[in-house]
């Protein structure tokens, strides 16, 4: 592990352990936006602590079922990406030791907006990626290798827009600049991203027997496990910044 992305590290879960309350109180919409999807009528199954949509069953779906999903993922988007802000908001406060101001505040909506639009795009972009392997022998390796490749270039554009104000089209650009700059620290983040993962499976797996643990696993990545994710990744982006260091 590369002694930037150590420091980095250190400034998240620092700043993690000073605002642990009102992180898992602004987390709460991550977990109540998940349920909304579970109990929606699409197709939804529980893996890795996450929701994930069965894009085979889409056909079975009706056109009333098609757009009550539409609508509730629209919801869902929205409330993920106002969480989000409000987490960024807080990390870059704190970083760079400015209070947060009303132009900040107003700008909160602008900012729900444009990563709601991210998201969207990434859903949409996972659903025509399965769509498009549906048949194809080789989904199995190929689909997780887009997907990774995707979200290497595409994740970081969601800071971009709260630290840098971009619009939806200049945070991806952003990201990818990032990424190309520093591809290590992108990388690093992944690995410690699924690294978690993976151990709140583990924990949650040996704490209760299944189907229970699967729910835990989904509490403690929506209120845990996720913001600190988010806080690193906004801390590691705001190095390209040396004053915010």
């Amino acid at each position: 592990m590369s002694s930037e992305f150590g420091r980095v590290f250190g400034y998240a879960l620092d700043f993690y352990l000073q605002k642990v309350a009102i992180i898992a109180l602004f987390s709460v919409p991550f977990l109540i936006a998940v349920l909304i999807a579970w109990f929606a009528a699409a197709p939804t199954y529980i893996a890795a602590g996450g929701l994930f949509l069965r894009t085979g069953s889409i056909p079975e779906l009706s056109l009333f079922d098609i757009l009550l999903t539409i609508i509730g993922y629209a919801i869902i988007m929205f409330m993920i990406s106002d969480t989000i802000v409000n987490i960024n908001i807080l990390v870059r406060s704190k970083r760079t030791l400015n209070e947060t101001t009303n132009e900040m505040l107003l700008a909160m909506r602008t900012h729900a907006i444009r990563i709601f639009y991210i998201l969207t795009l990434a859903l949409l972009f996972e659903c025509i990626v399965q769509l498009i392997l549906y048949d194809n022998p080789l989904k199995t390796w190929v689909y997780p290798i887009v997907m990774l490749v995707f979200f290497f270039f595409i994740s970081f554009s969601i800071p971009a827009v709260v630290i840098d104000n971009a619009d939806a089209p200049n945070a991806i650009v952003y990201s990818i600049r990032f990424a190309l700059r520093k591809p290590m620290l992108v990388l690093l983040w992944m690995i410690t991203l699924t690294i978690a993962l993976l151990g709140s499976m583990l924990l949650s797996s040996l704490l209760l027997s299944s189907p229970f643990w699967g729910y835990l696993v989904l509490l403690l990545n929506s209120i845990i496990l996720l913001p600190f994710m988010l806080i690193l990744q906004t801390q590691l982006y705001m190095e390209k910044y040396p004053l915010a260091r």
